[in-house]
């Protein structure tokens, strides 16, 4: 049975002792709508201290109890890819509303199950694709939908950067790719979203480079064509020290416009630049602003997420991006990630990324 659209304030469990308790927790705090009361994670004794540190009334060292208590009207999920699609399928069985990270799953199929058991229960779900979300990024895709640069024509999208995981061959999901990490997991799943987001839906891949060395799983490079025509050229990297940072330049025919963050946190640093035929060069028109070291940047963007997800709890509607959206994009990395050389060209099923 469908879940029914709530007013009162929403109860939320975390599952997840790193990026649960540093952004999950803080952003469903952000909400006055909200309380947080459980945590979860695999050590029984870091998630009581957690939960202790930060004021949460309960923890547990299963999330399969945290899922099952009656007082928990919606669940954060914040675990590697790989154990998501179970988490979910349990959840939404026990009419808990889902909020979930990227990418979906660590496989196409699983992302699908994850998809069709939350539609099927009925309950609200939404996924962090944070770019979106910014106000930098919304403006960029404000400026390209009133011409500022004319007919977008090609991209180039590079975002090439030396992680934590890389630097440290830490034992870490992020480093294997089979569980739903690697430069493909990480960071393209996010591009590929980008990428539909401000400039169209993705035709296909060509003339992809994956190193099949002990660089494995962290670098990508080829050409992604759109349905629309536009082309342009991938250079993703989670092992580039001192590299150039997160850049997305898109040219059009009367001018471009240039996303660039060269920090090290994900968010704080964004700058947007437009330059046209008529003012003949880069002008910086929006930088979004230092929150200061001792706070993540992806705070912010996941707070807005939380916010339109209890938004539609309580109106009884869907958020975007949900579950649908995930599934979209790790059809995209499925793509990118098939061995066969040659142009790949995606199927167009019917979803949309808005």
């Amino acid at each position: 049975m469908p879940a029914e659209p709530m007013t009162d304030r929403l109860r939320v469990g975390v599952i997840g002792l790193r990026f649960g308790s540093q952004v999950h927790i803080p952003a469903f705090r952000s909400d006055p709508r909200c309380d947080v009361i459980a945590l979860a994670g695999r050590d029984a004794g870091k998630a009581a201290d957690i939960a202790r540190a930060l004021d949460v009334p309960s923890s547990y060292a299963d999330w399969r109890e945290l899922v099952a208590a009656p007082d928990v009207d919606a669940v954060g999920i914040a675990v590697p890819p790989a154990a998501q699609p179970a988490i979910i399928a349990e959840a939404v069985r026990q009419q808990k509303h889902v909020f979930c990270e990227k990418p979906l799953a660590a496989t196409v199929d699983e992302a699908r199950q994850a998809l069709l058991a939350a539609d099927a229960a009925g309950v609200v779900h939404g996924i962090d694709f944070i770019f979106p979300e910014i106000a930098v990024w919304q403006q960029a895709k404000a400026s390209l939908a009133d011409g500022a640069i004319g007919r977008p024509v090609h991209f180039a999208y590079t975002w090439r950067t030396e992680t934590y995981a890389s630097r440290t061959n830490s034992p870490s999901w992020k480093n294997r790719p089979a569980e739903g990490g690697g430069v493909l997991g990480n960071f393209v799943s996010h591009v590929a979203y980008n990428i539909e987001w401000l400039l169209g839906r993705i035709l296909g891949f060509e003339g992809l480079v994956q190193p099949r060395d002990r660089r494995q799983g962290r670098a990508f490079d080829g050409v992604v064509r759109l349905e629309n025509g536009i082309t342009g050229s991938l250079s993703i990297s989670t092992d580039a020290f001192l590299g150039s940072g997160h850049l997305f330049e898109i040219y059009g025919d009367e001018g471009t416009l240039v996303l660039h963050n060269s920090a090290s946190d994900y968010v704080t640093g964004f700058r947007l630049s437009i330059g046209t035929r008529a003012s003949g060069a880069l002008e910086c028109v929006l930088t979004h602003p230092d929150a200061g070291a001792a706070v993540d940047g992806r705070l912010e963007p996941v707070s807005a997420l939380v916010r339109r997800f209890i938004d539609a709890i309580q109106g009884g509607r869907a958020m975007t991006p949900t579950l649908a959206d995930g599934v979209r994009v790790q059809e995209l990395l499925a793509l990118a990630d098939a061995a066969e050389p040659g142009p790949r060209f995606a199927e167009s099923p019917s979803h949309t990324i808005r």
